[in-house]
């Protein structure tokens, strides 16, 4: 199967420290781990080693940095046709200070210049094509030819131009900050309503997409046959959070294009986003595949595909216990519409008093 990723390529520097440096004060650490990263790298990399045929789209700089990516990403079993090295601009960076005290980062990314992907008349045959919201003209231009095919969007941060992507896709994966930005409202945990208001509005905007969202720390909220469920996060003593999500969106287009139902895809990608927290470095986190599904053929079970149409899907017990008070069949659906507000305004640059009109300037 072949699967093509675009979007953002960085090269991570993971700084470990015994606390946060003082501003103005030498700190010193011979701690220092440094690997590929970048949500599009992360997700071509799961993918070639979860043993699909992984193609990656996207730029890295004429210098030491890019020359390491492109070395650690054909070992890596990642396909680099359609890789561009750009020979004016500089590879990004991404410094990540990781306090071992309390396993928070902070990360100074480089922006020396703007570049995008200039050659993206793409060959071949995709069966998968996952986009990280960064690389529109690229990115529409594959949507587009690869219409037959599974589409997906990781969409982790809110920015402009992101939601001119959920017209094109079929599928959307949301992280829980993107999913308020676009309503206006908030997520609370403690009051399932919400949750299925926020994930009801976003499917009456855009009714053509399988939409799942995923909150940090909480759970993800996705639909099964017109309902909507709640499976919560694997509780783990997270020791790097970095590309995590991206771990997870990847094992979802593993599933999707495997052909598992949505239940199974989900518990995989949460299982996969757990395992990968307990690693430093981005790429370096990725869990072997025999790794997750050994995990969920433990606690569920042989791996389910997606059944035929005149055959009942059976249901399998959550042993993960819910981050809500109310079981997903208890969840109201019927949430009437609500001005969405100027939040949508403020981060994705868009008039929301026409609901026809989203299409913000991508970044």
């Amino acid at each position: 199967m072949k699967t093509l990723s675009i979007g953002k390529l960085v090269y991570d520097i993971n700084i470990l420290t015994n606390g946060y440096p003082n501003e103005g004060a030498e700190t010193e650490t011979s701690e220092v781990i440094e690997c590929c990263g970048g949500s599009a790298g992360i997700v071509a990399y799961a993918l070639g080693k979860w043993n699909m045929e992984s193609y990656i789209s996207g730029v890295i700089g004429y210098d030491n940095f890019g020359t390491a990516m492109k070395k650690n990403m054909e070992e890596n079993k990642v396909r680099l046709n359609y890789l561009e090295t750009n020979y004016d601009v500089k590879t990004k960076i991404s410094y990540i200070l990781l306090n071992k005290q309390n396993n928070r980062r902070t990360i100074i990314e480089t922006k020396l210049k703007d570049f995008n992907i200039k050659k993206y008349e793409y060959d071949m045959d995709m069966d998968l094509v996952i986009v990280d919201g960064t690389e529109y003209n690229a990115s529409a231009y594959a949507l587009n030819k690869y219409q037959n095919s599974i589409t997906i969007l990781n969409a982790k941060e809110p920015k402009p131009g992101l939601l001119n992507y959920f017209k094109l896709v079929k599928y959307a994966i949301c992280d829980g900050e993107v999913a308020e930005s676009m309503t206006g409202l908030k997520f609370d945990f403690n009051n399932p309503v919400t949750l299925a208001t926020i994930y009801k509005k976003i499917i009456d905007k855009y009714p053509n997409i399988n939409l799942i969202i995923n909150v940090e720390g909480k759970g993800t909220i996705y639909s099964v046959n017109n309902e909507i469920k709640v499976l919560a996060t694997i509780n783990t003593n997270a020791i790097d959070i970095t590309g995590a999500k991206d771990i997870f969106a990847s094992m979802i287009s593993y599933g999707l294009i495997n052909k598992y139902d949505m239940e199974t895809t989900i518990r995989l990608a949460t299982i996969a986003e757990s395992m990968a927290k307990k690693t430093i470095g981005s790429t370096l986190s990725i869990p072997l595949l025999s790794d997750i599904v050994s995990y969920y053929e433990d606690k569920f079970g042989p791996i389910k595909t997606i059944l035929k149409e005149s055959t009942k899907e059976e249901s399998i017990e959550l042993k993960e216990p819910l981050t809500t008070s109310q079981t997903p069949e208890e969840i109201n659906t019927n949430i009437p519409k609500e001005n969405e507000g100027e939040a949508i305004n403020q981060v994705f640059g868009i008039n929301t008093n026409n609901s026809g009109n989203d299409d913000a300037s991508a970044s």
